[in-house]
């Protein structure tokens, strides 16, 4: 389990007790960030840090009950300022055994809250409860971010099991007039999935891309894109690209391959308007197809994704150009896509 944060002797403490706790929940390790933390409790020989306190069950060591935590996370610095996460956790023991919960287990996020450096809550947000954990359940991720000029903490919630149609929903905090807020009053939801980040200069961080913002792959009808997610500090909000031009994903696992099922012939224009010079290319079976991008008309891309609405830059057999309908989609090997 990988964490940043600002080091003190405390800190560090928990850092490396924290550390034999390393997990990852399987039903959420598809829509996570591989250096991020799932807030997993493992390992039936590591002890919990000192700021994890556990409600007593005289049959714990016995009985899968569910055993309470308050879990502690930081403290995290930004822009000069210390904050600490603390979520409120039910664990359900799968199985009869004794210690503290394992990767097979399953967790349940009930609160999460942000603290600053005197104690003070600066956010909380609580979760619904239903009747089973096995009906709905609760996961918090947290990641710290560096930004070019500033740093920013951001929390991903996710509900499981998961449901057709649902996704992540995010929220980014950071300081603004030497207090904490939200960059989006409301999380930003999506239907997709967090893209990875490279590791940042302070241990346990995550590096924003360039322009100071997220990668987020959105599912359309046929692919995923890469939509970014920017954090404008001047309006102190998150921005989001909802039309025009975007990347078709080529990282795993989110980059498809079109598989072309029959010999055909598509016309391929030089710019996405039918008005532009368009040549025309044969298909076979064996030639090898690459999506490469994307454009948009309508906002949000994810329900505006119509053959006949989408433009689509592709490579074939080395020549590259743009496409658009059901015909010239099918004919390059392109169905609706349905995630695993």
């Amino acid at each position: 389990m990988k964490i940043g944060g600002h080091k003190s002797a405390e800190a560090e403490r928990s850092w490396g007790e924290m550390a034999a706790l390393e997990c990852v929940a399987a039903t959420a390790a598809s829509w996570r960030r591989a250096a991020r933390i799932v807030m997993l409790f493992c390992g039936a020989a590591a002890a919990l840090p000192a700021s994890t306190t556990a409600q007593k069950n005289p049959d714990n060591e016995k009985t899968p009950w569910p055993t309470h935590y308050t879990r502690t996370l930081g403290p995290f610095a930004l822009d000069g300022q210390k904050y600490t996460v603390k979520l409120s956790v039910v664990c359900y023991k799968e199985t009869k055994h004794g210690g503290r919960c394992t990767e097979d287990d399953e967790i349940n996020v009930k609160t999460v809250k942000i603290e600053d450096g005197h104690g003070k809550v600066q956010f909380e947000k609580k979760f619904p409860e239903a009747f089973s954990h096995l009906e709905e359940r609760h996961e918090v991720v947290v990641t710290p971010l560096e930004g070019r000029e500033h740093q920013a903490l951001e929390l991903a919630y996710e509900q499981l099991p998961t449901h057709a149609n649902t996704g992540v929903a995010i929220q980014v905090f950071a300081v603004k007039d030497g207090a904490l807020e939200a960059m989006n009053e409301e999380p930003l939801e999506f239907y997709g999935q967090l893209g990875a980040l490279p590791d940042g200069s302070v241990r346990y961080t995550k590096r924003l891309d360039a322009d100071d913002s997220l990668p987020i792959y959105v599912l359309t009808s046929y692919f995923y894109i890469r939509e970014p997610v920017r954090l404008d500090w001047s309006e102190f909000r998150l921005r989001r690209q909802r039309k025009g031009e975007f990347e078709v994903a080529q990282e795993a696992p989110f980059r498809i391959r079109p598989d072309v099922q029959a010999n055909g012939h598509i016309e391929l224009y030089a710019a996405p308007d039918k008005t532009a010079a368009a040549n025309g290319v044969d298909v076979t079976r064996a030639s090898q197809v690459e999506v490469l991008r994307a454009v948009f008309s309508e906002a949000p891309p994810e329900q505006h994704s119509s053959a006949n609405d989408v433009w689509l830059k592709i490579r074939i057999d080395g020549k590259e150009g743009w496409i658009i309908g059901t015909d010239d989609y099918t004919a390059v090997g392109l169905s609706f896509y349905q995630p695993e």
